[in-house]
């Protein structure tokens, strides 16, 4: 039984109790009015007793025959004055006899219903005597004769007034006794509910004090998972971080090395072998991606960068990377959108085009034939913001109804078998609804099995100012204390310099700072086709050193590195005095996690890119700090 029902039943026993409570109450209140209509019943009783009544109606009586006997009995004329007298007296006890409302005890039995009527008859006839001049006496003898008659029945009426009067006394003193015992009981059972449910507050309390304490002791288990959770999280955190690092650490080996290859003479069958591994590459890549940004959106980690942008050229590049995949498979790729030209936004690139990539890459995926189509549509347009649909439609297999609310669900996919024909994680629409999310947009989906399928993303963008340049401004590092040279922390001797002999002015000089011998010959390779003097280092410590002695135009800094980190080395350098301090550095780190970029730009770097580096990427960011120098 759960808190709930046992909270429940104890609010419903205690209502009970209070009702019963409440009803011994009321009897008693029922109880003690009717005593004191009994009370008030005897008050009237005694102040017009039937008792009293009946005998003065008796005494009347009485006297009435007396001075009936005594005027018969005399010789001289009768006093018709005393005999009125004693008369209307009489007649207005009998009257009172009939009429009292004491007289209710009476009326039921025998001796009443026998007297009355013959004394009704009795006043009639000495009615008609005393009306007669003079008196008939022998009318008057009948009368007295009949009065005699009726004192025993007038004495037993009197002796049936006492009886009833003393029954009802009786029955009152009866019912004041069953009353009082009804009240000592009401009492004891009230007393009793209340001592029971003083118990069951005690008991209350004591549970509730139990139920407190349980629930501090589950509170501090629940702040001590809590915190195990945390430092669990964070664990989970600083292993995908190395795993980051340590998968894209090969790959960014790997994937140079198959396009370095694939520079070479080789032969038709070799080509189709490395564009099958660059393909399988690219694949597990994405895979990783995934998994991290799933991550990332899963600790609430995952926080967008917006900048300002232009939303024609973001689908040109989008375009651009999608219409050779879907060129690959036969299909027909188009991007069509407004004529009027959009108002410059602030966004992040990087995940709106990673949701439309999603989009357009499952979109070709679900395609055997026909065509893949981006539709950008501007919804609407306030002062300060732009709500724009991007509609990405294919001729595809479709999808079944029933498999549409699985979508959006992470590792859900359409085919959810063995026999699966399309790949993928299942986190990719999962992870585009959630940044559309983040952009205050959502993504719906219509389809129709065998004719295709409809994304559409929904994003609410913000307008850029009219006064913002098209590019970010460049960053600024906060201003660092200089290092005097006597603080500088110890050189160790260099385990690795390669340094190339080419001082010509025209030539762009590159300090790598890698640590991975693979990604310093990619590196190598790849600036040396462009023409660029490169030297090495194994560490940050050594990069220090050797920016001191001689001049560089671009730094590119690994993160991950024995000895001293790249971030480390970067604040050092931009504390440095002179020119040394402004040379410009773009952190190459395989490691995406816990806002690296972010950490990179504080630290005073002035790019980030991740690992694996492509070869334009690489040559767009050598490029961007070249100046005047030549570039192959």
């Amino acid at each position: 039984m759960n808190g709930r029902t046992r909270n429940q039943r104890y609010l419903l026993w205690l209502a009970l109790g209070t009702a019963s409570m409440a009803l011994a109450m009321a009897s008693l209140l029922v109880f003690e009015l009717a005593q004191r209509r009994a009370i008030d019943q005897g008050t009237a009783i005694r102040s017009d007793s039937l008792t009293a009544l009946v005998f003065q109606f008796e005494r009347e009586f009485l006297r009435l025959r007396q001075t009936l006997g005594e005027t018969l009995a005399s010789k001289e004329a009768p006093d018709l004055d005393a005999i009125n007298l004693r008369y209307d007296i009489f007649q207005s006890r009998l009257t009172l006899l009939r009429e009292s409302p004491s007289v209710s005890l009476l009326t039921s039995r025998e001796e009443y219903k026998n007297v009355v009527p013959r004394l009704e008859h009795l006043v009639t006839e000495l009615d008609k005597a005393l009306s007669s001049v003079p008196i008939d006496k022998k009318s008057l003898t009948q009368t007295l004769a009949d009065f005699n008659e009726l004192g025993a029945p007038v004495q037993s009426l009197t002796l049936a007034a006492d009886s009833a009067v003393t029954r009802l006394l009786e029955h009152q003193a009866d019912t004041m006794r069953e009353q009082n015992a009804l009240i000592v009981w009401l009492t004891l059972a009230q007393l009793v509910l209340l001592l029971a449910a003083s118990a069951a507050l005690v008991r209350r309390h004591r549970r509730l004090e139990a139920e407190r304490l349980a629930m501090e002791q589950l509170t501090d288990e629940l702040r001590d998972a809590r915190v195990r959770a945390e430092a669990a999280n964070r664990s989970k955190s600083q292993f995908l971080a190395n795993m980051s690092h340590e998968l894209r650490t090969p790959f960014n080996g790997l994937m140079g090395m198959l396009g370095l290859l694939q520079g070479t003479p080789i032969t038709e069958q070799q080509a189709d072998y490395i564009q099958t591994a660059q393909e399988s590459a690219g694949h597990l890549l994405t895979l990783l991606n995934d998994i991290l940004d799933f991550s990332a959106l899963e600790t609430g980690k995952l926080n967008l960068k917006p900048i300002p942008i232009e939303l024609p050229r973001l689908l040109k590049e989008v375009a651009a990377l999608m219409e050779p995949l879907a060129k690959s498979k036969g299909l027909d790729f188009q991007v069509i959108a407004p004529g009027d030209a959009f108002p410059k936004v602030v966004a992040d690139d990087t995940r709106v085009k990673q949701i439309l990539f999603n989009l357009i890459n499952n979109a070709i995926k679900f395609t055997p034939t026909g065509s893949v189509t981006l539709t950008v549509i501007e919804r609407s347009r306030q002062l300060e913001a732009l709500e724009v649909a991007f509609e990405v439609r294919d001729t595809g297999i479709g999808i079944e109804p029933s498999a549409l609310e699985l979508l959006f669900q992470r590792f859900s996919q359409v085919e959810d078998s063995s026999n699966r024909r399309f790949g993928g994680t299942g986190l990719g629409l999962e992870i585009s609804q959630s940044l559309a999310h983040l952009m205050n947009g959502e993504i719906t989906v219509q389809s129709v099995v065998g004719a295709g399928s409809t994304f559409t993303a929904t994003l609410c963008l913000s307008i850029s100012p009219l006064d913002m340049e098209s590019d970010a401004a460049p960053w600024a590092p906060e201003p660092l204390p200089a290092v005097p040279a006597s603080q500088a922390m110890p050189v160790p001797p260099l385990l690795q310099k390669v340094s190339t002999t080419n001082h010509d002015p025209t030539t762009m000089r590159i300090l790598v700072v890698e640590d991975h011998p693979i990604n310093q010959k990619l590196v190598g390779v790849l600036l040396g086709r462009m023409g660029c003097a490169i030297s090495y280092c194994e560490n940050g410590q050594l990069a220090l050193d050797l920016v001191q002695r001689e001049g560089f135009d671009l730094i590119l800094m690994d993160v991950n590195m024995p000895v001293m980190d790249g971030l480390t080395a970067t604040r050092l350098i931009r504390a440095l005095p002179g020119e040394v301090a402004q040379i410009p550095i773009v952190v190459l780190t395989a490691d995406v996690m816990n806002d690296a970029s972010v950490r990179a730009l504080k630290a005073g770097a002035n790019d980030f890119a991740s690992k694996p580096v492509k070869v334009e990427q690489l040559r767009a960011i050598i490029q961007k700090y070249a100046g005047n120098k030549v570039l192959v």
